[in-house]
């Protein structure tokens, strides 16, 4: 491979098994012959990627700031699977002059996001590549199945989403019923706790004033019963009509009339 040959014409396209082949090739860098970057080509095409990594080690120190450079490295990276790396490496080589190297590396760089499952990062380096080489099937489909993968990823979001509200509006329910249990709960616990309505409160009895309400009081004597005596007043009456028969019979008659007084008044009361 002549090294003199402009990078557009050193690029070495390989039938693409599946889509996402990255863009394999032999930038030669500053348009003047490097060893390194020789060799790595040769080891990435026989499929050689850590024999062509180390080789382009070599290339990115001696020219660090050629594009080119860190395109073929970021390459070589691709090929390993150590995507995260080749996508810094790819974003340095995006920084070429040359149309046909920036559009590779932006190809290779959305290769390197898909592959990342970074699918949004992805479409926009396809349309980066696009805008500066729109003929390129393989980025056209690339796009494509980036854009499916978007809108499943979205789809995927949207129904965990959907999944967790449902969830969470579950779980407010059932708080909201225990916490209403438990309020019935309480409500039952109280009724029982309440004296019956019906029953008449009891207070207890209230002591004398000036003594303590919680000494006892003293017992108190009751009162020798008197005895009943209704025949006295008529004995008595009955002894002065007597006495009075020994008298003259005026007297008799006055005492006859307060005997008959005394028994039309009503008993006197004993209590």
């Amino acid at each position: 491979m002549s090294v003199n040959r402009r990078p557009a014409e050193a690029a070495l396209r390989f039938p693409a098994v599946l889509a996402l082949l990255p863009l394999l090739a032999a930038w030669n860098p500053l348009e003047r012959p490097n060893r390194a970057v020789t060799d790595g080509n040769a080891s990435l095409q026989k499929g050689k990627a850590e024999e062509a990594l180390a080789r382009y080690d070599q290339a990115v120190a001696a020219l660090p700031a050629d594009p080119a450079v860190h395109f073929n490295r970021g390459t070589a990276l691709f090929a390993l699977s150590r995507y995260d790396e080749a996508i810094v490496e790819l974003m340095r080589a995006t920084e070429s002059k040359s149309p046909s190297l920036k559009a590779a590396a932006f190809y290779n760089l959305g290769n390197s996001y898909f592959k990342a499952d970074r699918y949004a990062d992805a479409i926009a380096a396809y349309k980066h590549s696009l805008a500066l080489e729109p003929g390129d099937m393989r980025a056209k489909w690339n796009l494509e199945l980036a854009l499916q993968k978007k809108q499943e990823e979205d789809k995927k979001k949207q129904d965990q989403q959907d999944k967790d509200k449902d969830k969470n509006k579950q779980d407010d329910q059932k708080k909201q019923d225990d916490q209403k249990k438990q309020d019935q709960d309480k409500k039952q616990d109280e009724k029982k706790q309440e004296p019956d309505a019906g029953a008449p409160k009891q207070e207890p009895p209230k002591p004398p004033q000036g003594q303590d309400a919680g000494a006892q009081p003293p017992p108190q004597e009751e009162p020798a019963a008197q005895p009943k005596d209704d025949k006295a007043p008529e004995m008595s009456e009955i002894d002065a009509v007597l006495d009075s028969l020994e008298r003259s019979p005026k007297d008799l008659e006055k005492m006859r009339a307060r005997l008959r007084a005394v028994r039309r008044a009503p008993p006197a009361k004993d209590w």
